[in-house]
């Protein structure tokens, strides 16, 4: 009896690792489609497949529709596909991990995801929350997290810079990269959207 009691236990944790590993290929499949769709395999469409991710994922995840808001700012950008995919799965860890520790249940609040244009020639992509924050003791425990060590080798991967911050009300994280060569920040305004489930 104690090896089932064990599984019976274990499994919720098996079932959600699963789930993380299983939106992290959808979020790559997603680039793949997007870019047959398009003919174009050198770019990306960033500011598209970022709210093609966030999208899906808020769809999927969100436990309780109708209290937490996904909201958008997205810049337009076109970035190369080995810079698109280390993109997409830092959102995609972000979001999923906002909307299972930010929201206590029946709580109410709002994700935003954004990319933006530094004056640098930089890009900036931002998931923030209205949350609960971050514990005092979250950088010294986060770094043992299987999701932070992930987030760092992708930005290590962008060559860029991982911020997080809890200020405020909620939690903030930000990766900042330099677009390689090639890459089209075009000048256009920031798309904005929010989406509820």
């Amino acid at each position: 009896w104690g090896k089932k009691s064990k599984l019976k236990r274990d499994l919720p944790a098996a079932q959600a690792v699963l789930q993380q590993m299983k939106d992290r290929i959808r979020s790559m499949a997603l680039l793949h489609e997007a870019l047959y769709r398009t003919g174009n395999f050198a770019r990306v469409d960033l500011a598209a497949y970022l709210r093609q991710v966030a999208s899906q994922l808020f769809r999927a995840q969100n436990a309780e529709p109708g209290l937490v808001q996904l909201v958008f700012e997205l810049a337009p950008a076109e970035v190369e596909i080995d810079q698109a995919i280390p993109c997409g799965l830092i959102v995609n860890e972000l979001l999923t991990n906002a909307l299972k520790h930010a929201f206590p249940r029946g709580a109410r609040g709002e994700v935003r995801v954004g990319l933006l244009r530094t004056a640098d020639g930089h890009v900036r992509i931002e998931v923030s929350d209205t949350g609960v924050g971050l514990a005092v003791d979250y950088l010294v425990k986060s770094t043992q997290s299987l999701g932070m060590r992930l987030m760092s080798d992708l930005t290590r991967q962008l060559e860029g810079t991982l911020d997080v911050s809890s200020g405020g009300p909620g939690a903030s994280f930000s990766v900042v990269f330099t677009p390689k060569a090639g890459a089209s920040l075009s000048p256009g305004a920031a798309t904005k959207g929010i989406e509820t489930s």
